[in-house]
């Protein structure tokens, strides 16, 4: 586990609800729009495509300079960002470390695309690792994540054939027994069509983070600023 310098991991042990954006494509400009409109994090991704935005991602060095620019602008707000280094069959200590030493705050990953070489010394402790559970994990499987090394479970759980259908009381059940088997902080992505007016029942469970993604946001940095800042005023409202 973390030693405690991950700034993601202070954010989620502080009393807030923590608003991350998961950007739909590595471009300054989505970044800058997120930040603006009051997101606390971002993540950002390589080696994959993602399925909600249907948008490829290519590799550490050929994002790099995307990369760089958004941990500028980033780092110039205080705002900790986030990496998934990829949805190969399994991503080695290597890849872990390559991305580390770039400065992200944080790593992301399915548990299944992780090496076990994640959980040994081959991977240093400054950075927070968040395991990812999605909706083929088995309830045990769930519960043992309370007792491997991670820092932050996210509740990637919604079959894809139920992205972008509104969030159900069956889910906020399911979010909260997430948290109440891993006793850690939970995260909880818009894979929903997730609404600002859903956050106090969403807090009410006892996750501790609301991830926006592509989902909710869509890709355009206008629609970015416009959903992030009225989830950052529902927040707000709240604390």
């Amino acid at each position: 586990m973390t030693d405690g310098n991950s700034t993601f991991l202070t954010l989620l042990n502080s009393r807030r609800i923590v608003l991350i954006m998961s950007l739909p494509g590595n471009e300054p400009e989505l970044a800058s729009a997120a930040i603006d409109s009051g997101a606390d994090v971002l993540k950002v991704h390589i080696n994959l495509e993602h399925r909600a935005s249907g948008l490829k991602f290519g590799t550490l060095e050929e994002e790099r300079s995307n990369l760089e620019k958004i941990l500028d602008l980033a780092g110039k707000s205080g705002v900790p960002v986030g990496i998934v280094p990829g949805a190969m069959s399994v991503i080695d200590a290597g890849q872990i470390q390559e991305v580390e030493a770039f400065g992200f705050d944080f790593v992301s990953a399915y548990a299944h695309h992780l090496s076990p070489a994640v959980l040994s010394g081959a991977v240093t402790s400054r950075v927070a690792k968040m395991i990812a559970a999605d909706s083929t994990y088995s309830v045990e499987e769930i519960e043992a994540m309370a007792r491997v090394e991670f820092d932050i479970v996210e509740a990637s759980i919604i079959p894809p054939e139920g992205y972008g259908e509104p969030l159900s009381c069956r889910d906020l059940l399911s979010y909260q027994n997430i948290v109440g088997w891993t006793g850690k902080p939970v995260v909880v992505p818009t894979q929903r069509r997730i609404s600002p007016e859903d956050v106090p029942a969403l807090v009410a469970t006892g996750i501790r983070a609301i991830m926006l993604g592509a989902v909710v946001t869509g890709c355009t940095p206008e629609n970015i600023a416009t959903q992030v800042a009225v989830f950052r005023r529902s927040i707000d409202e709240l604390f």
